[in-house]
């Protein structure tokens, strides 16, 4: 098979948050939801706030051209009005080595955590709340300096069904009519904050997880069903953005509209939608679509979905795409290979097709702390020993670092893990 090429200024990075691998984030509201026995404990996590120059330098020496990182508010404001000043200088500490290295930034500023002070208050639940946000929004901006690219909100959808809709993710509110609630502060925050950082001539976008939705039949119940979770779910923060106005899973709602410079994508997998006569589960069946290998997260690498996600994301925002977030937990490595190169040869498809893509963010950098599940899941380039906190570089992570030194996926790599044809 012959070598496929990426354009020469395209980015082939990693990705991370803080509350996955620095450790030690007492101060936010998951550490307070672990210390209340409803998810495993972080504790120190992969020990990354004191190890962050080893695994820049790690970084550097395997090849890879970009690193997404989030900060954590709580360690900025661990009390409403107190500035850990040195918490600002260590991040921007992060950001002069990555350049140093010549390793682009990509940087978060909410992915997922919030400052315990900030709930305390009614979250987002409260429109006179946005303004803290801000505070933190224009110290970490002042603070960090040579960043091109900022991520306002990671996976605002995830967010707001885990947190607010759902309940099984802090802040643990219930119900549609709070998770409508939260949405519209969300794009209320992502608003300001972009006029905040916009004014510093960057480059402002959301990484929304999108999945490629595929009704069970062609029933007129199922397709409604599939469309509707389609809007809500995976467009229902961008289009309320950019249009001001957006399909919530009931009804639409008006937004305050701002604009995104570009557009985040966070690809894992594909789902099936089922109509549900069960209104427990807001009318709707949705599950894993069985196809190619079974990640140990339960739902199954489908590389074809980023092609399609990246597409209709495109064609929906004429935006261009960053792939933030795309990864597999996965037990045999070499599946992890096959992931990464299938998952990149339907994205060079796209682009082929007119779609501008400028980088490709894997997920994640080294095995860390995956939420709810706990230290199970191993995403990692990296493997992490969380007794001893030593990193060992998967074989995957030197197959990266080849496509990303070269920008190129080599004809053995293709011959060897990639897809003979594509659909």
């Amino acid at each position: 098979m012959t070598e496929l090429r990426f354009p020469k200024d395209f980015v082939f990075g990693t990705a991370t948050s803080a509350h996955q691998v620095e450790g030690g984030n007492e101060f936010n509201d998951w550490w307070e939801w672990e210390t209340r026995g409803k998810v495993p404990r972080s504790g120190r996590a992969c020990g990354h706030w004191h190890m962050y120059w080893e695994d820049i330098e790690l970084m550097a020496r395997l090849g890879y051209r970009g690193y997404r990182f989030s900060v954590e508010w709580s360690r900025i404001y661990p009390r409403a009005d107190e500035v850990n000043e040195g918490a600002l200088m260590r991040y921007a500490e992060i950001v002069d080595l990555l350049r140093g290295h010549g390793i682009e930034p990509i940087v978060t500023l909410h992915h997922f955590t919030n400052p315990v002070w900030f709930n305390e208050k009614g979250g987002w639940l409260r429109e006179d709340n946005i303004g803290f946000f801000l505070k933190f929004v224009e110290a970490v901006a002042n603070a960090l300096k040579g960043v091109k690219y900022w991520v306002v909100f990671n996976e605002p959808n995830v967010y707001v069904l885990q947190g607010f809709i759902l309940g099984v993710w802090p802040p643990g509110h219930r119900g549609i009519s709070k998770g409508k609630r939260a949405m519209e502060n969300l794009i209320k925050a992502h608003a300001e904050a972009y006029k905040i950082l916009r004014k510093r001539g960057v480059m402002v976008g959301v990484a929304q997880n999108l999945i490629a939705f595929k009704p069970a039949s062609s029933r007129r119940l199922d397709v409604g069903k599939a469309r509707l979770v389609d809007l809500a779910y995976n467009w229902g923060f961008i289009d309320g953005v950019l249009n001001g106005e957006y399909v919530f899973f009931r009804g639409r709602s008006r937004a305050v509209a701002s604009d995104l410079n570009f557009i985040g994508v966070n690809y894992y997998s594909s789902y099936i939608v089922r109509h549900s006569w069960n209104p427990f589960k807001l009318f709707v069946d949705v599950k894993p679509l069985e196809a190619g290998t079974k990640t140990t997260m339960g739902y199954y690498m489908y590389p074809r979905g980023i092609y399609e996600v990246v597409k209709a994301a495109y064609e929906r925002t004429q935006r261009t795409i960053i792939i933030t977030e795309n990864g597999f937990a996965v037990e045999d490595d070499e599946d992890r290979i096959r992931g990464i190169i299938r998952h990149l040869q339907y994205l060079h498809k796209a682009m082929s097709e007119g779609v501008r893509v400028r980088g490709y963010y894997y997920w994640s950098f080294m095995d860390n702390y995956e939420w709810d599940k706990g230290f199970e899941q191993r995403f990692g380039l990296i493997e992490v020993d969380y007794e001893t906190l030593k990193r060992r570089p998967r074989k995957s992570a030197y197959v990266y670092g080849r496509i990303a030194r070269t920008n190129t996926i080599p004809g053995d790599l293709l011959e060897k893990y990639g897809l003979k044809s594509l659909e």
